[in-house]
């Protein structure tokens, strides 16, 4: 036998070893020949998953195929399908985990508007809460002042309306009380002598009356600084009972402002703080 055959037969050989499955032969000879076969994975993910991800470029596809038919690849080949496909591998996985990023941040920036929005909610129905908690403690406050309010002027009129002056001067006609001519005030006289003599009580009267002409005193009215004695003179004019004059002890006002002045000074306490009537 020749050296031809001899080469023809160790060529056949070769050829039925590698493809006869001999896995160890197989590598050798690839090793001889220059091939290797396909990986099943590229960058960490195999075709299958690839194909999933979206993962389209030409290098994989090849790989893909190759390995799917086991066919081998010369190594410069395989080497540079390898490193395109598994740049693209690569680009399609980091613009995926920028994608879950870019997802994880809205998620989070929409949770934060939720809890915002919860937040804001929340205290504006606690604002709403204590608004009306507070209009209602007005409310009762302001039930409970009037109420305290129709006692005291229910007190007041019942004192006043018990008022001794009143029988002093039931033969005097009553008018309204006039600081200055032909300024009536809301009060009459006798309301005016009334509240003095709830504000003081005394010990008695004495009044002269002639005419347009009264003059009432308060005999030892009880006062902050003792018992002293109230002067009030009052001249009928334009059907009113100007004040005159008011004097307690030492104490005299005879012009307009300081009659008004003294007068509301006496009576603030005990009837123009309860009826606010001047």
């Amino acid at each position: 036998m020749n050296t031809v055959a001899l080469s023809r037969w160790g060529a056949l050989a070769l050829c039925a070893l590698l493809l006869g499955g001999c896995a160890s032969l197989r590598q050798t000879a690839g090793g001889w020949l220059g091939l290797a076969p396909a990986p099943a994975m590229v960058a960490g993910l195999d075709y299958v998953t690839q194909n999933r991800l979206g993962v389209a470029d030409p290098a994989c596809d090849e790989l893909a195929t190759a390995w799917r038919q086991d066919r081998w690849l010369p190594n410069d080949q395989r080497a540079g399908l390898i490193a395109r496909c598994g740049a693209r591998v690569r680009r399609v996985l980091d613009a995926r985990e920028q994608d879950q990023e870019l997802d994880r941040l809205v998620s989070e920036a929409w949770d934060a508007t939720i809890q915002a929005r919860l937040e804001r909610e929340r205290r504006e129905r606690r604002r709403e809460q204590v608004r009306r908690a507070i209009a209602q403690a007005r409310e009762e406050a302001e039930a409970r002042n009037d109420s305290a309010a129709e006692d005291a002027m229910a007190q007041l009129r019942e004192r006043m309306a018990d008022a001794h002056i009143l029988q002093v001067l039931r033969e005097v006609p009553d008018q309204p009380l006039a600081y200055a001519i032909g300024q009536p005030s809301e009060r009459s006289m006798k309301e005016f002598l009334s509240c003095l003599e709830v504000a003081y009580p005394n010990e008695g009267y004495e009044m002269q009356w002639e005419g347009d002409s009264l003059s009432v005193r308060a005999l030892n009215a009880t006062m902050p600084r003792g018992d002293m004695d109230i002067d009030t003179q009052f001249v009928s004019v334009w059907n009113t009972w100007m004040l005159k004059s008011l004097s307690v002890a030492e104490l005299q006002a005879t012009n307009a402002q300081d009659r008004f002045m003294l007068a509301q000074n006496l009576v603030a306490g005990q009837c123009y703080d309860v009826d606010g009537r001047l």
